[in-house]
């Protein structure tokens, strides 16, 4: 297998983590928004969703249909999630490759489609205030905003 395989076949991964997570609590999913940060030894994961034309996180699905929320789920999703973004970085380093600091992957599950967006620059680890949470609801928002705005 080459780099590309290796480097697509982890993202598959973190999109099947994705979907499944969101199929237990909604059939509904029109798109997964899947970020994956990492700078400076830190390691970051999170995901939320578009569905029925709104935009919710993991704990907000999981409470959509009057369900309590479950942490043990949402902490297994996001460690797994981190694992895979740990993969990703030694399919990097096996080829020489520069390990993105940060990953967007939106996966369109109405068209099945993915997009990447891929940064190699640093975004929190080079400030005292923001933290990779702080990015991930920062392009929450954004998504929010468009989405709901329509």
């Amino acid at each position: 297998m080459t780099f590309e395989d290796k480097f697509t076949e982890k993202q598959k991964d973190m999109i099947t983590l994705s979907l499944e997570y969101a199929e237990r609590l909604s059939s509904d999913v029109e798109k997964i928004y899947l970020y994956a940060s990492h700078e400076n030894s830190l390691y970051s994961f999170n995901i939320f969703y578009s569905i029925n034309g709104e935009v919710m996180t993991m704990r907000q699905l999981a409470t959509l249909n009057g369900v309590k929320a479950n942490n043990d789920l949402i902490f297994d999703v996001l460690k797994i999630g981190t694992e895979d973004l740990k993969e990703v970085e030694k399919i990097c380093k096996k080829y020489s490759r520069s390990m993105p600091t940060q990953i967007k992957l939106i996966y369109d599950n109405v068209n099945n489609k993915v997009h990447a967006d891929y940064s190699y620059d640093l975004f929190y680890s080079n400030s005292d205030t923001l933290t990779s949470f702080d990015i991930f609801n920062q392009w929450y928002e954004e998504v929010k905003a468009e989405i709901e705005n329509r």
